[in-house]
């Protein structure tokens, strides 16, 4: 009786050894598809989990993942495709659309300065130079798609060099000047007095500097405040532009570097110009990041590379 007990136990061990050992295989091959998969998702590699096993259930698995993954990448591949084609035609768009607004430009402004005259009623000026100043909005926006576009196709040049950061900044927010001075700014500039160098794409820089500007006059005026300062903090080159008008909810701020997304009348703006800074920040090798309380500042920071 004692043999047959132990023969049962022995059997008993066994078939537990067996489920164990399978038991740690299966726990190996489920760790390595999880770890496949994040990996396919960090590199963007167009790879397939192959895992060479004897268990059905994940053979099965592998196949299910594999069919999906290559549905997938036919999918983003077709994306991909037409992302392109759109951002060409776009670009093909506005190229076209610039010449007659050159055009149209030239004579607005021919139209806005006849009517300036005493004999003219005041009503037409009026207009005219409303036709104007449209036609300048129009032209921004164009010009606003033409560079998203160019982004998105990978079209945009750009060219990282050493430059002097300082007389940047100083140049940038001078050609505001007048304009920040009709509008009654109080303009807070502090640069150091010794010049500060970093390695950027001069116009991509200017460029986001004068949309964030922009974007101070256009949604950050009840503050009647601009301050741009430049600061170099853990060997980075750091240019912050201030304003004390309305701020951003949290919410607001999780989309404000979103295309199209503006805090603005939907008839105020294209929302392009702070994507267009973020995206051409991340082209020069720059963070860009905001920080804003409710109704008492926002602050936008440029964080260079020296």
């Amino acid at each position: 009786m004692w043999i047959i007990s132990s023969i049962l136990s022995f059997v008993l061990l066994l078939i537990l050894i067996l489920q164990q050992v399978q038991h740690k295989k299966l726990e190996r091959e489920i760790s390595y598809i999880i770890d496949r998969l994040t990996s396919l998702s960090i590199t963007s590699e167009n790879g397939f989990v192959l895992i060479p096993t004897d268990n059905d259930s994940i053979k099965k698995l592998g196949v299910a993942l594999n069919t999906l993954l290559q549905e997938f990448y036919t999918k983003k591949s077709e994306f991909d495709q037409s992302k392109q084609a759109m951002a060409q035609v776009l670009t093909n768009i506005s190229h076209d659309i610039r010449t007659p607004l050159t055009v149209l430009k030239g004579n607005s402004e021919i139209l806005s300065n006849i009517t300036n005259n005493p004999s003219m009623p005041e009503n037409v000026h009026a207009m005219a130079t409303k036709i104007d100043r449209k036609v300048d909005d129009l032209i921004s926006t164009i010009n606003d798609y033409f560079t998203m576009s160019k982004i998105a196709s990978g079209d945009l040049a750009i060219k990282l060099k050493k430059e002097n950061v300082s007389r940047l900044c100083q140049d940038t927010i001078l050609d505001y000047y007048d304009l920040l001075e009709q509008k009654q700014f109080e303009v807070d500039i502090q640069i150091p007095d010794t010049p500060i160098f970093a390695y950027i794409d001069k116009e991509a820089l200017q460029r986001i500097l004068k949309n964030l500007i922009e974007n101070v006059i256009r949604h950050g005026g009840d503050g009647k405040y601009i301050s741009l300062r430049l600061t170099i903090s853990n060997g980075k080159s750091i240019i912050e532009i201030e304003d004390h008008g309305k701020g951003m909810s949290p919410q607001q701020k999780k989309q404000i570097f979103v295309r199209n997304y503006t805090t603005a009348p939907k008839s105020s703006g294209s929302g392009l110009g702070l994507a267009i800074s973020k995206r051409l920040a991340e082209q020069i090798g720059a963070e860009l990041e905001v920080y804003s309380v409710q109704n008492e500042r926002t602050i936008f920071s440029t964080i260079l590379k020296s």
